[in-house]
């Protein structure tokens, strides 16, 4: 694999659930009698996830959850799969897309469109005038760096060639003298699509579970088949979670025998764990369809640093339990500590996660976050003095800001924000400051000219609430 995409992974997102489904389905094409015990899922190995048999791989899968059908978008993605092909001659190989990936201009499919890719690069190589700088062979057969994605692909599947070795391994490919085209292809669903989209993987992963459970003579209720589903969701999380935090690249296998005997099991009510795994799937889904929806995202060019999915990065590898304290924090509008979790979960807002935090978080330089990880907060700091924090929220512009004021300073679980945190980025679209201690406590008003700066074992004497262009202004 020529980048380690695990920083984006989580259980709860669109990778994770791919994996998830075709493990599901491959059990429940084998009859429920045959030994699954030498069978297993890779998750992050060679590709996004692999199926192995006795530590053997079987197959490749990249997993890609872009917005757009154009082939450019993918084109890397299958050069640097085919040639992990090349390099295992008994593997079959699969992408998994939630939109059909189209074929190039003048080209019949896939197949002929990475034959083409190859072509290209075979030709540059070839034709090269002496001394031609910025051959992808001759840079990926080099040590240099800022070389293209393309060249990189290329050094890290198959490193230590010289440039007419790596010629004649793309033309092994292109005259099919190595057989790896034949065995990839876009993978086809059985309702014959060959893409999912973010909705349908569910569905399809439910399906899956159904099917699976009625097999074994397990009476499948609604309430079951939930359990069961955020069960499996939360296990693959947790063990991606004890990977990144154990900070080995080395993946460790999923057992389908462990998840035959999840699919066997009558799932306990989890209660509090229930909420928050639910939470996390959706907190996943609403940053995978911001991402995949052009017109509040549009995908940078390589390597170009990409604030959002930065934060992504940060809050998916949280485990559910403290992404869900994370986003108390970024709803000081909202009391999320209720004793019955029916009504945390009924209190949770979906449209200002949507709508307004993943657009402070795609617009505000993450350079400047500060993540106090025992706190449960991210915030943005200045830069300059004098330093002043700001807490990206959930809070949009559909109340008044009177209202938004009375319901931040009547929250009691929100009281520590009173004492730490000068400014809320919001999605309205005025600026507007309000005294806390006015609101809690009866004091003097603040005079012109006063220093609105406060001790730390103080309330603030001023929190404002700070439109997203404005925040981003200052933030830089």
């Amino acid at each position: 694999m020529a980048f380690d995409a695990s920083p984006s992974w989580s259980g709860f997102n669109y990778q994770g659930k791919v994996a998830l489904y075709y493990a599901l389905k491959l059990i429940n094409d084998h009859p429920i009698s045959q030994d699954l015990s030498n069978y297993s899922l890779m998750l992050e190995a060679t590709e996004d996830f692999e199926i192995q048999r006795d530590g053997v791989s079987l197959s490749y899968h990249q997993v890609k959850a872009y917005a757009q059908s154009s082939y450019s978008t993918y084109s890397n993605a299958l050069f640097g799969v085919l040639l992990e092909l090349y390099k295992s001659p008994s593997v079959t190989g699969w992408i998994h897309t939630w939109n059909a990936i189209n074929s190039k201009p003048d080209f019949a499919d896939l197949t002929s469109s990475i034959q083409d890719d190859m072509n290209i690069v075979i030709a540059q190589y070839t034709n090269k005038k002496p001394g031609e700088k910025g051959i992808v062979l001759d840079d990926a057969a080099s040590d240099k760096k800022g070389i293209t994605k393309q060249a990189a692909i290329i050094r890290a599947a198959i490193p230590g060639k010289t440039s007419d070795q790596l010629r004649d391994i793309l033309n092994e490919i292109v005259l099919r003298q190595n057989d790896c085209l034949s065995r990839f292809a876009a993978y086809e669903y059985d309702d014959g699509n060959k893409f999912c989209d973010l909705t349908e993987i569910n569905i399809k992963i439910k399906f899956e579970i159904s099917r699976a459970m009625s097999a074994r003579g397990t009476v499948v209720t609604q309430e079951q088949l939930e359990k069961c589903f955020n069960y499996f969701l939360g296990y693959i999380d947790e063990h991606i979670i004890c990977r990144h935090e154990n900070k080995t690249k080395t993946s460790l296998p999923i057992g389908f025998q462990e998840i035959v005997v999840a699919l066997r099991t009558d799932h306990e009510d989890i209660g509090s764990e229930y909420l928050v795994y639910k939470f996390k799937d959706q907190f996943a889904y609403l940053i995978d369809e911001y991402l995949g929806d052009p017109d509040d995202y549009t995908e940078p060019a390589e390597e170009v640093y990409c604030n959002l999915m930065e934060a992504r990065k940060l809050l998916l590898g949280l485990s559910p339990k403290d992404l869900w304290k994370h986003y108390r924090s970024f709803s000081p509008q909202i009391y999320l500590q209720h004793t019955h979790n029916t009504v945390n979960a009924l209190s949770t807002n979906p449209e200002g996660i949507r709508h307004v935090l993943l657009k402070i978080l795609h617009a505000i330089n993450f350079a400047c976050a500060s993540h106090n990880a025992t706190k449960y907060k991210l915030t943005y700091r200045t830069t300059t003095s004098p330093y002043q924090f700001y807490l990206p929220t959930t809070i949009t512009s559909t109340a008044r800001v009177s209202q938004i004021v009375k319901k931040i300073t009547e929250n009691p679980s929100m009281n520590e924000i009173l004492f730490e945190v000068e400014n809320l980025i919001y999605g309205g679209q005025e600026r507007f400051s309000f005294s806390p201690s006015l609101i809690v406590r009866t004091e003097a008003p603040i005079a012109d000219g006063d220093d609105t700066r406060s001790k730390r074992d103080e309330i603030l004497k001023e929190i404002t609430l700070v439109p997203i262009s404005i925040a981003k202004d200052l933030l830089t």
